[in-house]
């Protein structure tokens, strides 16, 4: 009887496990146009109904339009998940914040999407920050997309394969501690709109002055800018920020723009950072001057141009002694616009693009600082039109007069356009965008391990063939000692980094087991040169909980523990 009883639970199980593992994915109701919940009350609707459920993914259906009219926070500390559907159309479903305003701002969008009291994932969805059916509601664009509070710490944002496009200051901005920012395979576009607010806003991700402990960004293409893709800067007043431990910014394609104070401002990094294989079109349209209204903003790296104001370079940030810099296969491009701009501005002391790197930064290079990027000529197959028109106006006496704030100053080609560029809307960024070059351009074999450089998804095989074949070497220098360091970071949620060394050229085997000493993940199984060398690991697919890692070159064995917690 017992044995019976026991076989009927586990059939019952089995019967109902589907069940179980379907109600943990729910499905959200596009817009229907009449009365369709917007995005945000379905989510909430769902966690009042059904609790904070920390397995619940939110799925949206490809191809299809949703509308967010508030701003969302996952209070109480429970993980925001969203995800697109499974399909044949490889269309992303767009959610688009629509107009909230009242009184006399009837058409204001939310001022951002979401606004974090915990963990967030998103994974092939676009989003755009007005909407977009209404052309002229771009008009009321307001200041972000996603935002951690600064109520908010400890937190994490994992966003992969989406679009992130419109909002007049910053599409990720953390006023509050995040401990790993990811962002994979996704496009950032239209940052920032000077009809709302001012050159110093546009940004990717607005760091603040706070901490983060971990930044990655790898394969993602940003296209139309207008101050910055990083911005780690001190509030007004302070001298230094919070630590940024752990940097890498790896095979992105960057687009066209004007980057009005900076184009990585890192502000206090921490040990490690990483800037390779990243291609650069116009990225600094604005080009090197002793602009003042600028210059306030390059202060942290010390250094001075020849008029006494701070220098201008594209990445920069404050000195110091221990930060370990790896920058190499970087490449970058001035088109015929851009050049033409600082050519008609030379005698007004713009000199051109200017420097990547900060003297600091070349000096923590070394020999290795005259590769670390490298001027190019190449055609991209279909991007925005450079900013080059806005750059003159902002330099004419009668226009912007080198002055940041100046919304609602300038009319863009007719009285109903003001102060834009070539501002793409939602369906050309998913269906026409093509940052692709000629595969018989250098830059195609020119990143390490001879892989094209920029990002990676507009070369679909090379991506495949660089997936299977992601370790990286670190330096060419042979190491002295067999070594596996601690993982970075540890705990985790859910990457992290291994490096090791090995001292001659082995069979390695870097395998990462759990408890039961059941082998979980095969990273690396192959022959290598002797090198220090460094790869991510992805566990969202495992449970939280203690893990071991081990690293076997020949004869030579170490291990180590880390903690996944999700």
């Amino acid at each position: 009887m017992k044995n019976m009883r026991t076989m009927y639970c586990i059939v019952l199980l089995l019967f109902l496990l589907p069940v179980l593992l379907f109600g943990q994915e729910l499905r959200l109701v596009p817009y229907s146009g009449q009365g369709s919940q917007y995005l945000n009350q379905q989510i909430a609707a769902d966690t009042v109904a059904n609790g904070k459920l920390p397995t619940r993914v939110y799925v949206l259906t490809r191809g299809a339009l949703y509308l967010s009219n508030a701003v969302f926070t996952n209070t109480g500390g429970w993980a925001l998940k969203l995800k697109a559907n499974d399909s044949t159309t490889t269309k992303k479903p767009v959610i688009m914040l629509y107009p909230s305003g009242t009184g006399s701002t009837p058409w204001n969008p939310p001022g951002n999407l979401f606004q974090l009291g915990g963990s967030l994932s998103m994974k092939n969805i676009e989003v755009t920050g007005y909407y977009e059916l209404v052309d002229t509601n771009r008009w009321n664009m307001q200041g972000a997309l996603i935002n951690i509070p600064t109520t908010t710490s400890g937190v994490s944002i994992t966003i992969d394969s989406c679009i992130l496009s419109n909002c007049n200051g910053n599409h990720i901005r953390t006023d509050g501690v995040a401990s790993t920012i990811k962002v994979t395979n996704t496009v950032f576009a239209n940052l920032g709109y000077l009809g709302r607010s001012n050159f110093g806003a546009g940004k990717a991700i607005d760091l603040r002055n706070v901490t983060c402990d971990t930044l990655l960004m790898v394969n993602n293409t940003f296209v139309n800018w207008l101050d910055r893709i990083i911005r780690h800067y001190p509030a007004t007043g302070a001298t230094s920020t919070g630590a940024l431990g752990y940097f890498q910014f790896d095979h992105n394609t960057l687009v066209n723009g004007t980057s009005y104070h900076g184009l990585l401002s890192l502000g206090s990094v921490g040990s490690k950072v990483i800037i390779t294989n990243n291609l650069f079109f116009d990225p600094f349209i604005l080009g090197n001057d002793s602009d003042a209204t600028r210059q306030v903003e390059y202060i942290p790296s010390g250094e001075l141009d020849a008029y006494g104001g701070a220098r201008m370079a594209w990445i920069f940030s404050y000195p110091n002694t221990t930060t370990a810099w790896s920058i190499s296969n970087n490449y970058y491009c001035i088109s015929d616009s851009g050049q033409a701009f600082y050519n008609q501005f030379k005698s007004a002391g713009v000199t051109g693009e200017g420097s990547p790197l900060t003297w600091h930064i070349n000096g923590k290079l070394g020999a290795d600082s005259v590769n670390a990027f490298k001027k190019v000529t190449v055609a991209l197959s279909k991007v925005p039109a450079p900013m080059t028109q806005l750059a003159r106006w902002y330099r004419a006496p009668n226009g912007g007069n080198k002055l940041k704030n100046t919304p609602g100053a300038w009319t863009y080609g007719n009285a109903t356009d003001p102060n834009d560029y070539d501002r793409k809307k939602y369906d050309w960024l998913r269906d026409s965008l093509n940052c692709a070059y000629p595969t018989t351009s250098a830059l195609y074999t020119s990143a390490v391990k001879g892989f094209p450089v920029g990002d990676l998804n507009w070369f679909p095989t090379s991506k495949s063939q660089w997936l299977l074949t992601d370790v990286e070497p670190v330096n060419k220098t042979v190491p002295t000692a067999f070594t596996l360091q601690q993982n970075y970071p540890n705990p985790f949620n859910p990457t992290t980094t291994f490096e090791y060394s090995i001292t001659k050229n082995s069979h390695v085997v870097l395998e990462v087991f759990n408890v039961l000493g059941q082998s979980v993940a095969r990273l690396v199984d192959g022959q290598l040169n002797a090198g220090t060398y460094r790869i991510s690991f992805d566990a969202s697919q495992l449970s939280s909980g203690v893990y071991l890692y081990r690293l076997k070159a020949d004869n030579l064995v170490q291990t180590k523990k880390m903690v996944l917690m999700k």
